[in-house]
Parts: structure tokens; sequence; C-alpha cells
């Protein structure tokens, strides 16, 4: 029985509009914080552990306060396939209640689209794309969408449906597809009048995204309730967001797209774009990388350009607006996805601009050219440092939001980082509703994976004891590495042992060049050698074996981390300590260590997922007991420090077996 006590009824305040009959103590105090946050208009910040019931708890405390107070609320995920526990929950609240309410599930535009062989092109691509069908009058779906006066409304029956009913974007689609009708337009219609929009993350942290979104759908900022789940992800999207690079193959392409449309002397303009990398690439550090100034590229490209025949007085403004300009009429063409030009005018255009937060570098990549073969390619990045240029203003003008995640540690990091205001802030980690006694917790001394002592010994010890526990456990175990290179020695040493010993556990190896479905074969072999001995999952930290997939069901009875994913002390990885060491006294922590220990509790937390599962977890490097990395486990890891995991792990399992 889980030791979290368990209240049969729900809550007594007929504010709170709870979905299910019983609720545990952990859920409870988390729906009162939420319930809380928003009728003070404040930010919660909460680390809840998996199991605690986020969704229904977050739209149990403030659904009511919403309705009554014509707030709207925005419900963001990172994933569009977790929209469906959101929709269900509504439903339950809907009929547990018999109140009245409009909840709309909007995924992105592209995805919704029902042209075909559009799925392989970027966001940005597709944006200008649908752009031009719309201004040209040549989209169907669109027009169908939005009917003339007199004509048959079949655009408002399906409006009507989806307003009375909560529906998945999947459902709105599908019903659209019969009718040749833009799904998109139609949800966005239906918007206006919402109560509730499930949506993605980009959809109210992208500003250009935000600002078109929000006026479409006629809704304010400021009478906002933002619930955005899985959050520790939300300062990595960002920045990737507020990125952009080009690259040697880029401008290639770019160039032949000027060309075709006969305009000379851009493919000569976009073409010395290559040469300046080339140029720059001169300098390159001992690690392939270098800083470059923005007013160091904006005078190489000016002194290029001014020697081609072009328009007169051309400057980098000129330049830059000429390259976005065929890039769009280019996407005009018919059947037209994608313009490379379009990608250089964004860096372009991103590049000029006076931001703090960001940082420049030029680096040579390796990677496969057209026969296949391995070269090195120049690439220029303008990337964002600083997620809290994008995400302070919305903390700031919003009514409440709650941010929740199982892996939402250190707390006081993540108000940082997003620029949360401390008077707006508040900081709650809750506890795991799962029994203790279900999970074992082992850091193992007298390995790591600290560079200067790596080695093959080192290796071969690691493998060694990887095999211990191995045999100690009799179904699932998943070992996530720090990198692929690493992921690679330890596995055929691994391997080696495993044969010599006819271990009959079959070894599933992540491969770096594997594709979504290939990795997605790797799991579903976990599940067929589930209760027959099982299978070993080698996978890298920070992937989608070890955070984007829930193992479900107890899958795995045991999770292995090797070593500490820190990330090489790279430029981008430098200028981010720096900044924040800046801004916050805490570049260390906030740039390198905390982002390395937040991969390393998700891939760990992969084991236990449920009240009934139980599970061993085993750091394998004795650095996670220094107070650094230790402080930055979950309060429920209730850690053995040994160099002698497999006696622990025996006595754990044979207690499970006699219970």
């Amino acid at each position: 029985m889980p030791e979290e006590k368990v209240t049969n009824t729900t809550p007594q305040n007929s504010d709170i509009l709870f979905p299910y009959s019983n609720i545990r103590d952990g859920q409870k105090e988390f729906l009162d914080d939420v319930y809380k946050s928003v009728n003070e208009g404040k930010i919660l910040l909460a680390h809840a552990p998996t199991g605690i019931g986020k969704t229904a708890a977050a739209l149990g405390g403030m659904l009511d306060y919403a309705l009554k107070n014509n707030k709207t609320i925005f419900f963001l995920t990172p994933k569009h396939t977790q929209h469906e526990i959101v929709i269900e929950t509504l439903k339950k609240i809907k009929e547990k209640y018999n109140i009245n309410f409009t909840a709309v599930d909007i995924i992105g535009k592209q995805w919704m689209c029902l042209y075909p062989d559009i799925d392989d092109i970027s966001s940005s691509e597709f944006n200008e794309f649908c752009k031009a069908k719309k201004e040209h009058e040549e989209c169907p779906f669109y027009k169908n969408a939005h009917p003339k006066k007199n004509e048959e409304l079949i655009a408002d029956r399906i409006k009507n449906e989806v307003k009375n009913f909560i529906m998945h974007s999947e459902e709105v689609r599908e019903m659209c597809s019969r009718h040749d009708v833009c799904p998109y337009e139609i949800t966005i219609e239906c918007a206006k009048d919402a109560n509730i929009i499930i949506c993605d993350y980009f959809h109210i942290f992208s500003k250009s995204v935000r600002d078109t979104f929000l006026t479409r759908i006629e809704k304010e900022l400021s009478d906002s309730i933002i619930i955005i789940d899985e959050s520790h992800n939300l300062p990595e999207r960002i920045r990737t967001l507020l990125s952009h690079s080009i690259s040697e193959f880029s401008i290639e392409r770019a160039g032949k797209e000027a060309e075709n449309v006969g305009k000379i002397y851009l493919h000569d303009a976009v073409l010395n774009l290559k040469k300046i990398l080339t140029e720059f690439g001169k300098e390159l550090n001992n690690n392939n990388e270098i800083f470059i100034e923005k007013s160091q590229f904006v005078a190489a490209v000016e002194k290029g350009i001014s020697k081609i025949e072009g328009p007169a007085n051309w400057k980098y403004d000129d330049f830059v607006n000429d390259v976005d300009y065929t890039g769009a009429e280019i996407l005009k063409t018919p059947n037209r996805y994608r313009s490379y030009l379009n990608t250089i005018g964004k860096f372009l255009g991103s590049w000029n601009r006076d931001e703090k937060g960001f940082v420049r570098i030029l680096k040579k990549e390796m990677r496969k050219d057209a026969t296949g073969r391995y070269r090195g390619y120049f690439s220029l990045y303008y990337n964002c440092l600083d997620p809290s240029v994008s995400t302070s203003e919305i903390f700031n003008t919003c009514h409440s939001a709650v941010l929740m995640s199982g892996t939402l540690i250190p707390l006081e990091m993540y108000k940082d980082i997003l620029g949360i205001a401390d008077k707006m802030a508040m900081l709650k980690e809750y506890k795991s509703p799962f029994p203790k006694k279900n999970k074992l917790v082992i850091i193992v001394e007298g390995l790591t994976t600290k560079y200067e002592m790596r080695s093959e010994e080192m290796f071969k010890t690691y493998a060694a004891k990887i095999y211990e526990i191995l045999k100690c456990v009799d179904d699932n175990v998943a070992i996530f590495f720090p990198s692929y290179k690493i992921l690679d020695k330890i596995s055929s040493f691994i391997r080696e042992l495993l044969n010599n010993e006819n271990f009959t556990k079959p070894l599933l190896v992540e491969q770096q060049d594997m594709t979504k479905e290939d990795r997605m074969e790797l799991y579903k072999k976990l599940v067929k050698f589930k209760n027959s001995g099982g299978a070993v999952l080698c996978a890298v930290l920070a992937g989608s074996l070890s955070e984007g997939i829930d193992y479900a069901n107890n899958l795995l009875s045991a999770v292995i981390v090797v070593g500490l994913p820190l990330n090489f002390p790279d430029l981008e990885t430098k200028a981010l300590i720096n900044y924040y060491d800046e801004k916050f006294k805490a570049g260390w922590k906030y740039g390198y260590i905390y982002p390395a220990m937040n991969k390393v509790v998700q891939a760990a937390g992969r084991g236990i997922r449920s009240e009934k599962d139980r599970g061993v977890i085993v750091l394998l490097d004795e650095r996670y007991k220094w107070q650094n990395f230790s402080k930055c486990l979950p309060k429920d890891f209730a850690q053995i420090v040994t160099e002698k995991p497999e006696i622990y792990i025996k006595r754990f399992f044979e207690k499970i077996s006699q219970s």
C-alpha cells in the first residue's frame, strides 16, 4: 500500500473542481497551492514528482476562478501526445460538475494542414508557404473555412461541434478533412469563445507567433492563466526558438535558388557568405570554433557585396531585404514548400540585432556530403543564452501561471533564468506519492567518467560493475550514458562479458544515426522481453529513450546512469557560464552543473512510473555523493553510497519477492 495518505472525498471548497472521488495528500497540497496562486495572481513553480496527478490538480484548482473572472487558461505542453490527458481530465470535470465551458485543442498549423508532403520542411518555411497560398487565394481549405454569405455553412456546423464537445486536434482534423475545411482555421475561430486552450509552448513563448495568435483569437495576455507542463524543458525550448544558424550547405542551396530566378548578383552575394565563413575559419582554435563579433561579420558582408555588380549603394540591410523578398517570392511558387534564401534571410536579420544574452560562434563540423562521406563544413551560429529575454515579459504580464514538472529542481534556478520576479514566485517541492520501500537508490564509489580519469581500464571496470548488477536483476534494465562515445566503449566490453558467460539478456544499443522509428523498435523489444528474462537497453542521456518515452507498467526493473553528462566546455558552454556568473553569481551551477543533473534525474525517473512499480536506480559515479551534485537529487532519493551495489540490489529484490 502507498505510504501517502489518501482522502476518500473530493475537496470541500466549492471553488475547486477536482474530477476524481479520491485525492492523495500530496495532490491536495498541490491543488491548494494552485488555488492560492491563481487567486493571488502568483507564479507557482512546482517540483511535483510522477504520480502526484499534476494535470487534475492544476485544472481543478484554477478552472472555477477562470470561469468566474473571465480569464483564459492556456495549458502548454512540449508534445502533442500530452494533450490527451488534459482533454480527458476536462471531460471528467465537465461531466462531474455539469458545468458548461469550451476547451479547444490547438497544435501547430503545419501539423493540422491538409496539404500533403509538408512534414519535412521547417516551421518558418511552412509559414511562408501558407501565407502565400492564402494571399493568392489558392488554398481551398482556407476558403472553405471562411465561406461567403449564402453558401452552405458546413464550417459553422463543424465549429458548433468543436465548441460543444471537447475534442482532440486529431479528431478535429479528421472531421475537417471529410469536408476539405482547414482544421487550424476552425480551431482558431472556436478559440475566440474558449475558456481553456491546449497548445504548444511556441504559441505563447515565440513573440512573433504569440502576437498573431492572441490577436486572432481575441485574447489578452493580461487575462491569461498559463499552465506549463514538463516545464523543465522550457528554458532550452526558448533558447532553440530564439537561435538561428547558417552553414555552407544552406548557403550553397540559397545561391542556387537565386541563380534559378535570374538574380545573378544575389547569387554572387549569397555565395560570398561561404567565402567569409572560410576566411574566418582560418582562425579556428583546437576545438574548431571561434567567437565572431557582430560588426566583424557585417563589415565582411558589406565589403564582399561592394565588389559585386548589384544595386547602387548596397548595404547590409539592403542585402537582407533582397534575400528575404526573393525567398518569400520563391515560396509563392505552386507546390514549393522550402526556400534556403528564406533561412539565410532570417539568420542575417537576427544577426544584426543589439540584444544581450546571445552568443555568436563559428564552428567547423563533420557532416556527410552527397557521396555519404564525412567532411568538414563551416556553420555560423547566433544562439540564445538567456530564455528570460522572452519569458520575463510573459510572466510579468499574465494574471498567474503554474510551472510544473517532476524534475523542476533546483526551483530557484528556474525562477532566476526564466526572469520571474521574487515577489511573484511561489516555490514548492512536493513529496513523491509512491512508497519509499519500492525504490532503491545507490551511488557507487570507485568509478568516474571524469575526463582525466577516462581510460580503457576504467571503461572495463565500468563494464565489470554493470555486469555484476545485471546478474542481480531478472528483468529489463536501462543503462544511460553521457555520450555516444562512452556508450560505444563500455557497451562493447559489456557485450564481451555477456558472451563469455553465456548471459541470456540481449543487448539493445542505441546508435547515433538512428531514426525515431529505430528507437521505437528498441522500446518495443523491451516490451517483448518483459517477463521473459528481460533485455538490456544502452542509450544516451538527454535523448528520446531517456526522456521522451514513458516506461509504463514497470517495464524497467533497474536504471543505471553511467557518469555525469556535463557539457563539453565548448565556447557556448563557457559563454553561458560567464553570462550567468555576471547576472546571478551562479555561472557554474546554472550553466554547467544543474543542467547536467536535470538530465540524470529525468533518466533515473524512467523506472518508477506508478505506485505499483518497484525498481533500482544506480548512479555509477562517485561524484554524485559530492554536495554540488547530491543536493540536486530529489528529496525522496534516500541514496546508499557503496562500492558493492550488488549486495543491496539482491537484498532489495529478495524483499520484493517475499512481499
